[in-house]
């Protein structure tokens, strides 16, 4: 018998395969390849940098067109410079005051106060605040117009005011996209006033003074020399500031120097009585930035003005003092309401929040403050000031103010310091006054006209 033929599967021997060997990169090998990604990543960076800087430095140059072909136009047709100033504050606008003064009362500018309510961190999400600024500019003629219409539920759009110079009264985003500088500039020459003197340094002064909001502006209003190479020295480096642009004009909030306004002192209990000794007291409206002592010395003052009827005292919060507290839970409402009351019933204290501050100013015999720009402006009053230390936050200039100032850290001290000056004792009178007239600038013909001036100037065609 054949037996067919069987087909047997011979496996050979498998040889196994080893992957090759790869050699792991040594630990400065790696580094040199992250930093070439790194420097690839930073070379693409910089190439989209350069190419947003010069879409923005067209902007720029279209917008500078633009204007400069509005100057002609109007030039041409004897049309006034139209300028606007947008307001959310009463309070401040002692700003803005002689500046609008200086153009209402000339044929060359056509001057208007856009009065709007304001968000803040202080008020709940969403909710905007109407100040009360429309009011004042009707009680005061000057000429105004709301920013927001309550009934329509609408607001103003500012194309077509067709501004040529628009003035901000602070450099944050309280209003509506349509009026943030970002979209305004792209309308008109942002200008700037700070609304507070320059007091303050680190985080604060970052905070009063951001580069997103002065970036695009085209004018800065300075107080003197000194804030001025301050101001120069901050931003020197930006690629969006000129110096030439920082200019000294005065502060226009002293302009009330040159004024001969006769005062009533009608905040005060007793008016401006002879025999009595007035106090103002202007404590921060914050704590977080380490800097207020309101709640260190409230229940001082009452006290105090129970022990010396022969004192009227005065305590003017800030605007956004009351709000924020509620925000905060610091002093709630009710607390707050219980605060009024006792000042109500008192024979000499009073709670002052009306729109201008300069009446009590002048009829008050002494300040007693903690850090703020009020420091300053009651400075050139030449009254005796006490600042309630807790941390030095002055810039240089604010400093050496403030060696005219009496100093102090707690209740002990506060209250010698205000015995001494109420009995006639003041040494630092002439040290003050040599101060003043060294580091306070009054510009000839005040700083609103010195402000107009600039701007009229740089409205000219040959101007650049």
């Amino acid at each position: 018998m054949r037996l067919g033929k069987r087909k047997v599967n011979v496996q050979s021997p498998v040889t196994e395969i080893q992957p090759p060997q790869t050699k792991k990169p040594s630990p400065e090998a790696r580094i040199q390849s992250l930093e070439a990604k790194l420097q690839s990543l930073e070379t693409t960076l910089q190439s989209q940098e350069n190419k947003i800087q010069s879409l923005g430095n067209n902007i720029d140059a279209l917008i500078e067109t633009n204007f400069r072909t509005r100057v002609m136009l109007k030039q041409a047709h004897g049309i006034p410079i139209k300028v606007l100033f947008v307001c959310h504050e009463p309070t401040l606008w002692s700003m803005f005051e002689s500046v609008y003064q200086a153009m209402a009362e000339d044929s060359g500018f056509s001057p208007l106060v856009v009065a709007m309510p304001y968000k803040h961190s202080t008020l709940p999400e969403g909710q905007y605040k109407d100040a009360g600024m429309l009011e004042l500019c009707e009680k005061n003629g000057i000429k105004a117009i709301k920013g927001y219409d309550k009934e329509k539920d609408e607001w103003l759009d500012p194309a077509p005011l067709m501004p040529d110079y628009v003035f901000f009264q602070t450099p944050y985003d309280f209003f509506v996209p349509a009026w943030s500088v970002e979209k305004i500039y792209l309308l008109a020459k942002v200008c700037y006033i700070p609304y507070t003197a320059l007091v303050s340094k680190g985080e604060v002064a970052a905070m009063q003074y951001p580069e997103s909001f002065l970036r695009h502006t085209s004018f800065y209003f300075l107080e003197n020399p000194l804030t001025q190479d301050a101001f120069i020295n901050r931003f020197a480096g930006q690629t969006w500031f000129k110096k030439e642009r920082a200019i000294v004009t005065g502060y226009p909030k002293l302009d009330y120097l040159n004024e001969t306004t006769e005062y009533t002192g009608k905040v005060w209990r007793r008016g401006t009585q002879k025999g009595i000794k007035r106090i103002l007291w202007t404590p921060r409206w914050v704590t977080s930035e380490g800097v207020c002592h309101f709640f260190d010395y409230k229940d001082y003052f009452f006290e105090f003005c129970k022990n010396h009827p022969d004192v009227d005292f005065v305590f003017r919060p800030h605007p956004l003092c009351f709000q924020n507290f509620i925000k905060t839970g610091e002093m709630p409402l009710e607390e707050q309401n219980k605060m009024r009351h006792e000042y109500e019933m008192s024979l000499n204290m009073a709670i002052d929040e009306n729109r201008s501050y300069l009446d009590t100013f002048w009829t008050s015999d002494l300040l007693i403050s903690d850090f703020s720009s009020i420091l300053i402006q009651y400075y050139s009053t030449g009254k005796p000031i006490i600042y309630t230390h807790r941390t030095n936050l002055f810039s240089d200039y604010a400093l050496a103010l403030s060696e005219g100032m009496y100093w102090v850290q707690n209740v002990k001290e506060l209250d010698e310091t205000i015995s001494m000056i109420l009995s006639g004792d003041d040494p630092l009178r002439q040290k003050r006054e040599e101060l003043k007239n060294k580091l306070i600038f009054v510009a000839k013909g005040g700083a609103g006209r010195a402000v107009k001036e600039q701007l009229y100037r740089a409205f000219q065609p040959q101007a650049q």
